[in-house]
């Protein structure tokens, strides 16, 4: 578990296309957290590409890191949706 402060930069134009991209201002566990959602328009609405780095201050088991990494893609996705939405 860990506590983190994310920076914000937003790039999306009018037309919803662009990029959402974040970086790591501190933390506890983490040393790196970067991370990009791109958009581009497709005949059935909005796709969205999402880039992810996450650097550790410890190793971690395979399992730990696996489950980690699920937990950091469904909060980042659940916050898009969030943003989204609202």
């Amino acid at each position: 578990k860990d506590n983190y402060v994310l920076e914000y930069d937003w790039n999306v134009g009018e037309d919803g296309t662009g990029s959402v991209s974040w970086h790591l201002v501190r933390a506890t566990l983490l040393k790196g957290l970067n991370g990009t959602y791109s958009l581009a328009r497709v005949p059935s609405g909005t796709q969205v590409t999402y880039d992810l780095e996450v650097e550790l201050t410890m190793p971690m088991i395979g399992m730990l890191k696996r489950k980690a990494e699920k937990v950091i893609i469904n909060l980042a996705l659940s916050e898009l949706k969030k943003r989204v939405e609202g």
